[in-house]
């Protein structure tokens, strides 16, 4: 691809703003713009109990975020706030600082744009990816919802999306940079799972889990959460109880879903056979990293 079609200077879809070649939903400027907040979270004090998922989007922090926010409180209870209510670039940090710990915190970010404590041991890391097709396909469907998107098509969007010139920057580069961190940081607490292991078995993603946070719990609780963060269970509490931010909201003023099919293989019903073969190409960017991509199950 030799080059990238963008809108005015900004790729399709909804507003956006550049960030050190990163590029952001602008409405993710709440009380600040985009790169005093990055510049903010760089220094943000973490604590020795703070639990932070990093993800790049679409990859399931949603889901991993209910699980780990029920082990940390020991009980099955869907939290009345969302996640993006503690997500690091969208939100005022000046609330996340003062929530009472453990805090479990979760972000998108790429690795250079952290708090930069992370490197001093403090609280603990998870780290959550997913195979490529669905990840696409599953960004695609989100990005529609935003202003300016619904006309969007998956050929609107591929080219942006393979070169990195789309919402939060290149996924091959995020990528690469998170390999790169935790193989270069072996004693920092951090914990590595992909979509499709906690689709497979979630009982058992939740009990690995559970093992890494130091909690205590029960083949009963660990089956109990499983269940109550299913797909399912999980779309209907996002829609019932949840107080979403008033930043993610679509054109309609309607919150913006967040979840849609949550299947593993999903990519089949829209993918032609030339883009998937083009994403394949485009996966073995990554060949030499540890991460073990699967596109059924």
């Amino acid at each position: 691809m030799d080059c990238v079609k963008l809108r005015n200077n900004t790729p399709p879809g909804p507003p956006m703003v550049e960030v050190e070649g990163i590029w952001f939903p602008k409405f993710f400027e709440t009380n600040r713009p985009m790169q005093e907040q990055i510049d903010y979270i760089r220094g943000l004090d973490l604590r020795d109990d703070d639990v932070l998922i990093c993800a790049y989007g679409k990859s399931g922090t949603h889901w991993t975020w209910e699980v780990v926010s029920m082990l940390m409180a020991g009980k099955v209870e869907y939290r009345k706030q969302a996640k993006e209510t503690v997500m690091l670039e969208a939100v005022e940090l000046e609330g996340v600082e003062s929530l009472p710990s453990p805090r479990v915190l979760n972000t998108h970010l790429p690795v250079n744009m952290l708090p930069s404590q992370v490197k001093d041991k403090k609280g603990r890391i998870i780290f959550v990816y997913r195979n490529l097709k669905d990840l696409f396909v599953s960004m695609y469907f989100h990005v529609r919802q935003m202003p300016g998107s619904s006309s969007l098509t998956l050929q609107d969007i591929e080219e942006p999306f393979l070169t990195g010139q789309y919402i939060l920057g290149s996924y091959f580069n995020y990528m690469k940079d998170w390999d790169t961190f935790l193989k270069e940081n072996p004693d920092l607490q951090t914990f590595k799972t992909s979509y499709e292991d906690m689709k497979e078995d979630p009982v058992r993603a939740v009990k690995k889990l559970s093992e890494f946070l130091g909690v205590k719990t029960t083949p009963e609780l660990c089956a109990a959460i499983a269940d109550a963060c299913s797909f399912q269970k999980l779309k209907h509490a996002a829609e019932t109880l949840k107080e979403m931010s008033p930043h993610f909201k679509r054109p309609d003023n309607q919150p913006v879903k967040i979840y849609r099919k949550g299947e593993v293989g999903d990519w089949k019903n829209h993918l032609t056979v030339a883009q998937s073969e083009r994403l394949e190409a485009a996966i073995r960017q990554l060949d030499g990293c540890d991460f073990n991509f699967r596109y059924t199950l």
